[in-house]
């Protein structure tokens, strides 16, 4: 099983460079890059597991990075609605990880650790990129 597992990843993988080599213009990101490189040497379950893992802490960084970035940017009052929208997204996402260990503990295998941490790792990862859509699009604005 453990091996479906690894071809799926692998699959992914070249799909997504695919997509690029057909002139996607969306730049990956240097985590998701990552990701594929670490993936590409870690076949084992716990070597996926470690891949994500260290791609859930990259993107806290990140979302940590862009957060303050985004803060210093804004006035009183938006710094006010960011802090409040930030609070009710680590509860959200405490929520989203419950869930997301929910469904694990009701799949069979060993295989499903490492999707399940990848799902936690994209839940980090969507926030990062929403606070830097936000922060770009102030930038633009700012021009």
């Amino acid at each position: 099983m453990c091996r479906w597992l690894v071809i799926a990843v692998l699959s992914l993988l070249a799909i997504n460079a695919h997509a690029r080599e057909a002139g996607n213009t969306v730049k990956p990101h240097a985590i998701d890059l990552s990701v594929e490189r670490c993936l590409e040497t870690n076949h084992s379950t716990a070597g996926m597991v470690g891949c994500f893992t260290r791609a859930e802490t990259e993107w806290d960084a990140e979302l940590n990075r862009v957060y303050k970035a985004l803060q210093g940017e804004l006035k009183p009052a938006g710094k006010e609605a960011l802090k409040q929208a930030q609070r009710a997204w680590i509860a959200q996402r405490d929520k989203e990880f419950e869930l997301i260990n929910a469904v694990h503990e009701q799949m069979d295998g060993t295989m499903w650790i490492p999707v399940m941490v990848n799902k936690r790792a994209d839940v980090v990862k969507q926030r990062a990129l929403a606070l830097q859509d936000l922060l770009d699009l102030l930038n633009e604005g700012a021009t």
